[in-house]
């Protein structure tokens, strides 16, 4: 094997590295993205009950308890460094979609950039087979 074929070999492997972490990444940053679509129904659900409904509250690690709905266009919402913002029920619904378009403007990227990679690799393996044959 001659250098430049070396060479395209150790970037065919990096690249398929690299492809494989952004895949995993891709498919992470998309289970979020579900979360928020589910937050945002959410959001919604509990703006159609009524006050006093019966609901459940999720206190975390899959922990929830029952409790009555008080305010149904009041929500609490964490901004990060122990600050508890409240925000009505249309607030948090636009934030919470905002958040999301953010999320897939970010997946359409990555999704673009691993299409590259695949193109760049399918082009490598064709070098690599080429000089292969001869």
């Amino acid at each position: 094997m001659d250098t430049e074929q070396q060479q395209k070999y150790a970037e065919y492997q990096m690249l398929n590295n690299q492809l494989r972490q952004l895949a995993q990444e891709i498919q992470n940053i998309d289970h979020q993205a579900k979360e928020l679509e589910m937050l945002i129904e959410g959001v919604e659900e509990v703006g159609k009950s009524a006050k006093g409904t019966e609901v459940l509250a999720s206190i975390g690690g899959g922990l929830y308890v029952k409790t009555k709905l008080e305010n149904n266009n009041e929500f609490l919402i964490n901004s990060g460094a122990r600050v508890i913002s409240t925000k009505t029920k249309e607030e948090a619904k636009t934030l919470l979609e905002e958040q999301l378009a953010e999320l897939k403007k970010v997946i359409a990227n990555m999704q673009a950039e691993l299409q590259n990679g695949i193109q760049r690799i399918v082009m490598l393996e064709s070098d690599l087979r080429k000089k292969a044959k001869k």
